[in-house]
């Protein structure tokens, strides 16, 4: 009998895509109506308690910058990166050099041009805000939903990557060199780093309903993998395969721990307003839970 992650006589694929399409359709519902309970304002998404004004501005714009140049220069780099990727016709897992616009295949590039669309859509606020300019009533939806989304991507990519992409790369043996390189290093523990700061001076106010957004932004994620699975052959991970033999169960799991993710930073944020000590405290803990800077394939050498 097939196990979860593997093959099988049956291809699931059309079992995964109808659960994640019901998944998309009822988040969307949900988004349509949490709106109503939405009790940001122009000053919430703009402003910060702990910061001045100009201060959270530069912040986010300089944060912004960080994001888009380091994807840019991930895209430009002509020498690509060697991966190791599930190839779609052989369905067999080993290593492909890509390079240009086709590393951006992988969720944690989702994650962090996300993450810098939210700092650059906030530093605008912060800036209007600031001099005095008119800001857009658009911007007290849109902030808060690229930033629940924002932190919910950003865990899920370091979590992932520390506690199971490391250590399973690992141990079967495989070059991991590259998971300490600057610019994966910045998109797998700089964007935690960044995002528990920016919750931290942030004024935004999150309700469970924003648990949506988050789970949407998995929703065309995995969609757009098995998309561009056909077009590029390649599966940057071999785990969200549609046709694998537990792939529905791998995909609501996934969709599930996203939605977790959230959650959790919720329920840290609601901390501040007991004890905003034990709020930083918590995140600073956090951050050092989530993230790994040293390569474990060299320890003992």
């Amino acid at each position: 009998m097939a196990g979860v992650r593997e093959y099988s006589d049956t291809d699931r694929s059309l079992l995964t895509f109808s659960l994640v399409g019901i998944v998309l359709v009822i988040s969307l519902l949900l988004v349509y109506i949490g709106d109503i309970f939405s009790n940001n304002t122009v000053s919430s998404v703009s402003s910060s308690e702990i910061l001045s004004t100009l201060g959270i501005a530069l912040f986010r714009s300089i944060l912004a910058l960080v994001c888009f140049s380091t994807i840019a220069s991930i895209i430009l780099d002509p020498k690509g990166m060697t991966y190791n990727l599930l190839d779609y016709e052989t369905k067999l897992y080993g290593p492909k050099r890509i390079t240009g616009a086709t590393r951006m295949s992988a969720f944690t590039m989702w994650s962090f041009t996300l993450m810098g669309v939210y700092f650059a859509v906030s530093s605008y606020s912060s800036w209007s805000y600031h001099f005095g300019w008119e800001v857009s009533n658009w911007t007290v939806r849109v902030v808060p939903a690229l930033f629940s989304s924002a932190i919910a991507s950003a865990f899920l990519v370091t979590t992932t990557v520390t506690y199971m992409l490391i250590p399973e790369a690992n141990q079967r043996g495989d070059n991991i060199a590259h998971y300490f390189k600057w610019d994966s290093q910045l998109m797998h523990n700089g964007n935690v780093i960044f995002i528990l700061i920016e919750m931290a001076v942030s004024d935004i106010e999150l309700g469970l309903w924003y648990v949506s957004y988050p789970v949407i932004f998995g929703c065309f994620y995995v969609l757009f993998s098995a998309f561009n699975a056909r077009r590029s052959g390649i599966y940057f991970y071999d785990f969200i395969d549609p046709r694998l033999n537990g792939s529905h169960i791998i995909h609501m799991v996934l969709l599930g721990v996203m939605s977790m993710h959230f959650i959790l930073a919720l329920a840290v944020q609601s901390l501040a307003e007991v004890n905003f000590t034990s709020y930083m405290l918590t995140l600073v803990a956090i951050c050092y839970l989530a993230t790994t800077f040293s390569n474990p394939s060299e320890k003992g050498h």
